[in-house]
C-alpha cells in the first residue's frame, strides 16, 4: 500500500460515501485512477464494508455495557451463539476474544438496565459460559474510528547528518 492508497484509505474512512471524483481531486488522480485503486484495496479486504455510524439512543437503545465473560473450553461456539443473542430491548453489538483471566468481550445496547439484566441472563445461559462480569457506560467520549494518521502517509524523512551511513 503506497501512501495514495493510504490517503484514499483514510479520505473514506472518514465519509464513506465520498464519490470518487471527490477523491480524486483529493489526491490528485483521475477518476479512472482512483475507482481502480478502491477497487484493489476491496479485493484485498483493505476496505471490508462501507457503513453507518448508528445513533444508538435514537434507536432506543441508549445503555452500552461491556461484558466480559469466562468460558469453559473452545470460545468460538459460545461467541457465535452469544453474538446472535438479543431482543428489541437488549442486542450484542460486538464480540471479542482476548487475553487474560477473560476469554471474551461482549460489547452490548440496551433499552434499560432491565432489558441489559435479560441478555446477561441469555449469555450466562449458553453452554460454556462459566461466569460474566459488567461494566455500564455512563457516556460515550469519543465513538468514531480514528483515521489514519497524516504523518504514517508522507514519505519516511532523509537520513539525518547523524544518521547518514559514512
Amino acid at each position: 500500500m503506497d501512501p495514495i492508497d493510504k490517503n484514499i484509505v483514510r479520505l473514506l474512512q472518514k465519509d464513506g460515501r465520498l464519490s470518487h471524483e471527490a477523491i480524486a481531486r483529493e489526491v490528485h488522480l483521475s477518476r479512472p485512477a482512483v475507482h481502480e485503486r478502491i477497487r484493489r484495496l476491496e479485493a484485498a479486504g483493505v476496505i471490508r464494508s462501507y457503513t453507518a455510524q448508528i445513533d444508538w439512543e435514537a434507536l432506543g437503545l441508549p445503555l452500552t455495557a461491556f461484558i466480559l465473560a469466562r468460558i469453559v473450553g473452545d470460545c468460538y461456539p459460545a461467541a457465535q451463539k452469544i453474538y446472535r443473542l438479543g431482543s428489541e430491548r437488549a442486542l450484542v453489538e460486538e464480540c471479542h476474544r482476548i487475553a487474560g483471566d477473560w476469554c471474551m468481550l461482549v460489547v452490548t445496547r440496551s433499552a434499560s438496565p432491565i432489558a441489559l439484566q435479560d441478555l446477561l441472563d441469555e449469555i450466562r445461559a449458553v453452554p460454556g459460559v462459566q461466569n460474566t462480569m459488567t461494566t455500564v457506560a455512563l457516556s460515550t467520549v469519543l465513538r468514531e474510528a480514528e483515521p489514519i494518521p497524516d504523518e504514517s502517509l508522507s514519505a519516511p524523512a532523509p537520513p539525518s547528518k547523524e544518521t547518514a551511513p559514512k
